[in-house]
């Protein structure tokens, strides 16, 4: 008896993955305090496409910076799940999160995180610098 496979090779190249840059499927954030729960995220699901450019807009409190938390990496949903080009968030051990952190998203904060002498633009440079990218040279007012 002859074996044979009955594979047949595809004719045209598959087309390669395209990850969302950024993913969140049914998300849920809850805060707890003693016996007190806060839920800040609720089943959200959100999918943003590479170069697509996103607004997050509500009233305080609704879960925008706690969206941006685990965007960045810097907080991990109750549940649900947070994933950047395909890759799980929440799988990264510490090393891979700073890696991600330094080199695949930037996070500007409103006050506290910033070096006071310099200007919102230098910051920004300056926070490039040191994850390894190369930053334009900031231009000062007036030029």
């Amino acid at each position: 008896m002859e074996l044979r496979s009955l594979y047949v090779e595809p004719d045209q190249p598959a087309a390669p993955l395209r990850w969302p840059a950024l993913e969140l499927h049914d998300v849920f954030k809850i805060f707890r305090s003693g016996p007190t729960e806060t839920v800040a995220l609720r089943g959200l699901d959100l999918e943003v496409d590479p170069g697509e450019l996103v607004a997050i807009l509500g009233p305080s409190g609704c879960g925008k910076s706690t969206l941006l938390s685990l965007a960045a990496g810097l907080d991990q949903p109750s549940a649900g799940e947070v994933r950047s080009f395909g890759r799980s968030l929440t799988r990264l051990d510490e090393a891979e999160l700073a890696r991600y952190r330094a080199r695949d998203v930037a996070v500007v904060f409103q006050g506290d995180n910033l070096w006071p002498a310099l200007t919102a633009t230098e910051n920004v440079v300056t926070s490039l610098r040191l994850a390894g990218h190369e930053a334009p040279t900031p231009r000062t007012s007036g030029a």
